[in-house]
């Protein structure tokens, strides 16, 4: 393993990477800044011998130490305010790229996906598409946000460490094959540092820089970017600052996805995650569950979003939909279960439109394309909802003939279902994609161009195998080839949310991981299972990797809130949810199965045991939620304000599905017995020795734990397995003893 040489003010120093050869022209600087206003006035640069440096600054003495540990691959550089005094001052280390080009990609995990270097459409929120922006081949267009520039004119990105799932950089150099990822903390003793991304105006130069305190240029605040009201620190003789950063060069890369795939080995190198037991699974599900009944609507036999509108009262897919009814029937009761049969005959009966696909919103008598608050124009349509729809409707009807073998698909769904994957086929062969938006009546894509709807390649392999159509699964395949391609080999993945044009977000690059691993379950072939691995090196990019440290003062500081496995949504909408919208993430789970990688069991360890301490109770309220509500912020940023840093707003949302589906879907505990591996989801603690499993429950809630003891890890398991494995019932502060023969 060799050295690559660090340029500092004029001085070498060694660090220790992950590399073959070093990357030509990258220097670094470690500065000191007067500020005026947001705006450095004054900047002076450290030059340093034998890794020590002094400065004198309008009377103010700086030494700076510089270490480097090789064993842990981390600079750390310790500014120390030796004499004098300093208003509004910062501190930063620079890394400068020379012979830079735009053609290199540049990612900032769940805040820039290639530079953000896209089209962009100044519009207010929620944005949405106009008429005049209908193209089927669009090329990604986002909205305001930081961004490194397609075009002439100011080309930079200000974040603040809580705008990023891990704050980090990453590089890829086409050119030459190289990449690189810096990492660093969240805070300084100044608090969140700023992460800057600049190029120069002729696009030869670039400049990554870690800056304490947080000052950016401009703040970014829902689409929208203004020039920030952040200036430096007021400092005082004998205050210390302290810059970390580890950084990791590769070779041989030939795609952005080369070095995204290196991101899993390195994501956590900062941060601290604490994992807490405090609401089994089982007493979470009753609290969603008795909410769900509250809101269903007995005499539109749909359950609701709780709202009147059409997008409030229900939705297709996306926030709920017939996404819902799923858990609820596998791991409800009798009466859910009802319900949720109701609610599937309701829409695939009702709610169809003449193009095959079904409409997006309605209140059970009125239906309508897609709206927020009324009827979007021309009738368009975010068909990820369709694509939704036909993935979870067939594995419901999966489920239901698994757990009853004479269970019949109901005569008046058959032709619903046959016409809505109909469209699908008939959108992908006359287009070759499946588009975002789509003219809901005449299924006729009128903004192309994202993988929003690649949800649509698991429902047709679902489709493909339950109604033994080979022809949907040769689209699912083809389909499948195009989103790696054209999305995750590029590095990115876009517009899965209905309000954030083509945004790089979470939920698509999640849906695109999951339709791979279904394909691969359904074909067993194994082109799938390396499009799933790559998928889900891509996804870590977007969970949160550690616990963010809020203010005190704030609500989830109070209630100590752990943020590692929060999902990030989107480059528009700056803040982690406690699950992915809308899944439970089992596809890491069955990916980790398929390819015995532990990488992915941690993944959905870090998802599944987060999200549940989101629910509202009695004996933990969350602000003013209702008992069994979850609310979709987990807010890391201040694009909503300092003020709302660790804060909701008052509504139940999408997250209450991942959770429930969470339940559904993934093993309160795992035992491999052949691998000697366990693996507690659940909030119980475990252990196997032996043929002899130990629970214990150290929450104040009874638990009822589904336990998969896991003796054939090369089968794939049939749809509604997880809901019927074995349970195992630990009352509230007791310790239960079994052997592993008597769980069946």
């Amino acid at each position: 393993m060799l050295k690559i040489q660090l340029l500092v003010a004029g001085v070498f120093a060694s660090l220790h990477v992950m590399s073959q050869q070093p990357l030509p022209d990258l220097a670094t600087r470690a500065q000191v800044t007067y500020y005026k206003g947001r705006t450095p006035e004054k900047q002076q640069t450290f030059s340093f011998e034998k890794n020590k440096a002094s400065m004198l600054i309008n009377q103010a003495e700086w030494n700076c130490k510089k270490y480097d540990n090789k064993a842990g691959n981390e600079t750390v550089y310790t500014f120390e305010l030796k004499k004098g005094s300093m208003d509004k001052a910062g501190l930063s280390i620079d890394f400068l790229f020379d012979h830079w080009d735009v053609k290199n990609y540049v990612i900032m995990p769940a805040a820039a996906y290639d530079g953000n270097r896209f089209d962009v459409l100044e519009y207010g929120y929620p944005p949405l598409f106009k008429s005049k922006d209908y193209n089927k081949n669009l090329p990604v267009t986002i909205t305001n946000i930081p961004r490194l520039n397609k075009y002439e004119g100011k080309s930079r990105m200000d974040f603040n460490t809580g705008d990023l799932a891990t704050p980090a950089v990453g590089v890829y150099f086409p050119k030459t094959g190289k990449g690189i990822w810096i990492l660093t903390e969240q805070a300084t003793e100044l608090g969140n540092s700023a992460l800057i991304f600049k190029e120069n105006e002729a696009r030869n130069k670039a400049t990554f820089t870690i800056a304490a305190p947080c000052v950016r240029e401009e703040y970014y605040s829902m689409a929208n970017l203004s020039p920030s009201n952040e200036t430096g620190k007021d400092l005082k003789e004998g205050d210390k600052v302290t810059i970390r950063y580890k950084v990791y060069t590769y070779s041989n890369l030939s795609s952005p996805n080369d070095l995204n795939k290196k991101f899993p080995a390195i994501r956590k190198s900062y941060g601290t995650s604490a994992y807490i037991n405090q609401l089994p699974f089982s007493k979470a599900f009753e609290l969603m569950e008795k909410q769900e009944n509250e809101w269903w609507s007995r005499k539109d036999s749909l359950y609701t979003l709780g709202g009147e509108t059409l997008n409030m009262k229900w939705q297709l897919g996306w926030v709920g939909g017939l996404m819902v009814t799923l858990p609820l029937s596998e791991a409800g009761g009798d009466s859910s279960a009802d319900r949720a049969y109701k609610n599937y005959y309701k829409i695939l009966t009702q709610s169809q439109s003449p193009s095959g696909f079904f409409y997006g919103c309605g209140n059970g008598k009125i239906w309508c394309s897609d709206c927020f608050g009324s009827p979007h124009p021309d009738n368009l349509h975010l068909l990820r909802k369709n694509a939704d729809a036909l993935y979870f409707t067939y594995k419901y009807v999966s489920s239901q003939r698994n757990r009853n073998p004479g269970w019949q698909l109901p005569e008046a769904w058959s032709a619903p279902l046959h016409r809505q994957a109909d469209a699908f086929v008939k959108l992908w062969k006359e287009n070759y994609q499946f588009g975002q938006f789509v003219e809901i009546e005449t299924g006729e894509i009128k903004v192309g161009g994202s993988n929003s709807a690649v949800t649509a390649i698991a429902g047709l392999a679902l489709a493909s195998k339950y109604e033994s159509n080979p022809q949907y699964l040769q689209v699912a395949k083809e389909a499948a080839r195009y989103y790696y391609r054209n999305f995750i080999v590029k590095g990115i993945s876009c517009g899965g949310s209905g309000e954030i044009l083509q945004n790089n977000d979470a939920e698509s690059a999640f849906a695109t991981l999951e339709s791979f691993v279904v394909l691969y379950e359904v074909t067993g072939e194994k082109e799938w299972l390396q499009y799933a691995e790559d998928a889900a090196a891509f996804c870590t990019t977007w969970m949160v990797t550690y616990d963010y440290r809020f203010p005190e003062k704030s609500l989830f500081g109070r209630l100590d809130m752990k943020t590692t496995g929060a999902i990030w949504a989107n480059t528009q909408n700056k803040h982690g949810g406690p699950g992915i919208c809308t899944a439970s993430g089992d596809c890491l789970f069955k990916l980790y199965r398929a390819t015995g990688n532990k990488l992915y069991l941690q993944m959905i360890y870090d998802i599944a045991h987060n999200i549940m301490q989101y629910i509202a109770r009695a004996d933990r309220p969350i602000k003013d939620q209702h008992i069994g509500w979850i609310n979709e912020r987990v807010n890391l940023s201040d694009w909503e304000g300092k003020e709302a840093i660790g804060d909701i707003f008052h509504g139940n949302t999408w997250a209450q599905v991942s959770a429930m589906l969470t339940v559904a879907e993934i093993p309160g505990i795992y035992i491999n017995p052949a691998r000697n591996e366990l693996m507690v989801f659940d909030h119980v603690t475990a252990t196997v020795k032996g043929n002899t499993l130990t629970i214990t429950n150290s929450t104040r809630f009874d638990a009822s734990i589904r336990v998969f003891v896991d003796r054939k890890m090369t089968s794939v398991y049939p749809q509604g397995f997880i809901s019927r494995c074995p349970i195992v019932n630990v009352k509230a502060g007791e310790t239960k003893i079994l052997a592993l023969s008597e769980i069946q």
